[in-house]
């Protein structure tokens, strides 16, 4: 059993940390993308994964296709777009109080695309967790019906669906992003957010921090929610079910790089859960795999199962870097 993503893969253009893009005379370079990067951190930990996407022909996808293939992720099933043009943006990195900045998060040959041909009674075959998130769908109407599609059928497949919501104002307006995942909840299983997530989509709903009525209304099980304190010192993750809530040891954290860290986390508690289904110790390992990312410069942590076991079982010396 294996575990599947889907998504688009982007190109950051980043400044080291504390430099304005206006003043700097050199960008880092980092492939990444939420769903390729769970899929990677999920490599790195020893599931077997997948990613499926629609990648552009000649050298940009080669150079792609030569990346993901060296993180021992599965793309058998991504397709290509001739002249196609990869997704980028330009990153400034900030340090807190002062929030990162994006650039020219849009254009990618991946959102104009506007019928598709998978199959996803294939691709879903013998894969135990199909994972998604709101950036795959806030990139075209076209792309949300398509995360609709493959969910629907993880759901005829008995396969679980992980879906983070993932808001990104850069890509869609709150209305839209509330108004068309409504549909997708029948189908999700696993949901990753913030609370101000659940509070754009949710809103009096979770008034209090009572989820009750997300369980009665959806097929939500558990809901992961990160738990940061406001100047980034704190790190910890809260899992909520319909009858339990366990909230994680909290690190202290020193951030190197934010990009990425919800998608370590998201790894560390797919890997743990797949292997156990057990919430709480899904928790740990969720808090911990996110704490570690932020002491790694890139969009994949490449984290390996001992040094979260490790880090759950000991707890962190200091400032994790």
């Amino acid at each position: 059993m294996s575990i599947l993503t889907f998504g688009e893969s982007l190109f950051r253009l980043s400044t080291n940390k504390g430099e304005r893009l206006k003043s700097t005379s050199s960008l880092n370079f980092h492939l990444g993308g939420s769903e390729l990067n769970i899929a990677a951190n999920l490599a790195s930990m020893g599931v077997k994964s997948e990613w499926v996407s629609l990648l552009p022909d000649g050298l940009t996808g080669e150079l792609i296709r030569e990346k993901i293939n060296a993180l021992r992720v599965k793309i058998s099933h991504c397709q290509s777009i001739p002249g196609g043009r990869p997704g980028w943006y330009l990153h400034e990195a900030g340090a807190a109080p002062r929030a990162d900045l994006v650039y020219h998060r849009s254009a990618s040959s991946f959102a104009e695309v506007t019928n598709f041909d998978f199959d996803w009674n294939a691709i879903l075959e013998e894969k135990k967790i199909f994972h998604t998130s709101g950036i795959t769908c806030g990139l075209s109407d076209a792309l949300k019906s398509q995360v609709e599609i493959s969910m629907q059928m993880a759901r005829k497949k008995n396969v679980l669906v992980s879906y983070d919501f993932n808001y990104r104002k850069n890509i869609w307006s709150i209305e839209d992003f509330c108004r068309k995942q409504k549909s997708l909840l029948p189908y999700i299983d696993i949901l990753f957010c913030s609370e101000s997530d659940l509070h754009l989509f949710f809103g009096n709903d979770v008034k209090d921090k009572d989820y009750t009525k997300i369980f009665k209304n959806s097929s939500v099980k558990y809901l992961v929610i990160n738990q940061r304190s406001a100047d980034e010192s704190q790190y910890a993750i809260k899992v909520v079910s319909s009858n339990r809530e366990k909230i994680s040891r909290s690190y202290e954290i020193h951030s190197l790089d934010r990009i990425g860290v919800g998608d370590s986390m998201a790894a560390g508690f797919l890997a743990s859960y797949l292997q156990n289904e057990d919430m709480e110790e899904a928790a740990e390992w969720a808090a911990a795999a996110g704490a570690l990312k932020y002491g790694i410069i890139g969009d994949m942590a490449f984290l390996s199962r001992r040094e979260i076991e490790d880090l759950v079982r000991d707890g962190a010396k200091g400032i994790i870097r």
